[in-house]
């Protein structure tokens, strides 16, 4: 048929050719920006390809530096931080409140924050070695411009991870990994129970709890999950002494943690105490290959060994 305007069946195939072409559109376009979508906001996709620039554990460690020499400068004693957020400006959570900090410190009516403008910490002569006193300190996110520090053992308990097991698993080697390479943690002992990630050394429920109740070193252990029954009771009250030099880590969610963090595939982590942070911006040691697959799952029913 030849197409015509004076025709009514031309005005027809026009009409259902305008149709089709529409409803393709309808179905197409969507699905391209639902899939662009998921993979620009799913960090599982990407994340292991971003390399941790080594300049960055070196600048966390000079303000850790610039801490401990500021106060051994002004013969005050440390009070111990729980959270460190480095910036323009440097503040300080600090374990016990302390309303007299020495220069350039100044702190909050309460005492329980410190804060420091970054050039004023960097002018401070260091002072000694490597910081002893954040030997379980570690970067756990970005905010903005900003690099989150926690000191794990100053939590005094279990943090516990929860959410899908590829994001918990891509939060959890970040972590243990920077422990393997922060000149700050050259003597820290990493132990694993359950293999959750690979890094540290395998043993069993029993010996880790006698590595935590020697407290001889400072350590983190990781653990797949809590230890059932009274195992977990006894770790979860040896975290809690004070002085303590242990920290601990779960990759599963348990009613003894004292902090539980949400890590979400998105690149983040959500928890009352540190609140949104960004996991994906923490490098990798090695980038992952491309063709190969994204982030373990954490065992979904890792035993622990006794």
């Amino acid at each position: 048929m030849t197409w015509s305007f004076l025709t009514p069946e031309s005005h027809l195939l026009l009409t259902m050719s305008v149709v089709v072409f529409l409803g393709a559109l309808a179905v197409v376009v969507p699905t391209i920006v639902a899939l662009r979508r998921r993979t620009s906001t799913d960090a599982l996709v990407w994340a292991d390809q971003v390399r941790r620039d080594p300049a960055a554990a070196w600048a966390v460690d000079r303000v850790l530096r610039g801490i401990e020499a500021s106060c051994a400068g002004a013969g005050v004693l440390f009070p111990g931080a729980v959270r460190i957020t480095i910036g323009q400006t440097v503040r300080i959570d600090v374990a016990s409140p302390t309303i007299a900090p020495p220069a350039p410190w100044t702190a909050t009516p309460d005492g329980r924050t410190w804060s420091a403008p970054m050039w004023a910490l960097q002018a401070v002569p260091l002072v000694g070695g490597a910081p002893v006193e954040f030997a379980t300190a570690v970067p756990v996110g970005t905010r903005e411009d900003e690099t989150v520090v926690v000191d794990l053992r100053r939590v005094r308990g279990i943090v516990a991870l929860r959410g899908e097991g590829a994001a918990r698993a891509a939060l959890l080697v970040r972590v243990v990994e920077q422990f393997t390479a922060a000149p700050w943690a050259a003597g820290t002992t990493v132990l694993e129970v359950g293999s959750p990630v690979g890094v540290g050394t395998a043993v069993t429920v029993h010996e880790a709890i006698a590595a935590v109740t020697a407290d001889a070193t400072p350590g983190l252990l990781v653990v797949s999950r809590v230890p059932a029954g009274a195992d977990g009771r006894e770790l979860a009250r040896l975290l809690e002494r004070p002085g303590g030099r242990w920290a601990c880590i779960a990759a599963a969610p348990d009613p003894l943690a004292r902090w539980t963090i949400a890590v979400r595939r998105d690149g983040t982590h959500v928890s009352d105490e540190l609140g949104t942070l960004q996991w994906a911006a923490l490098g990798r040691s090695v980038p992952v290959d491309p063709a190969g697959p994204v982030d373990g799952q954490v065992p979904a029913d890792a035993r622990e060994q006794t």
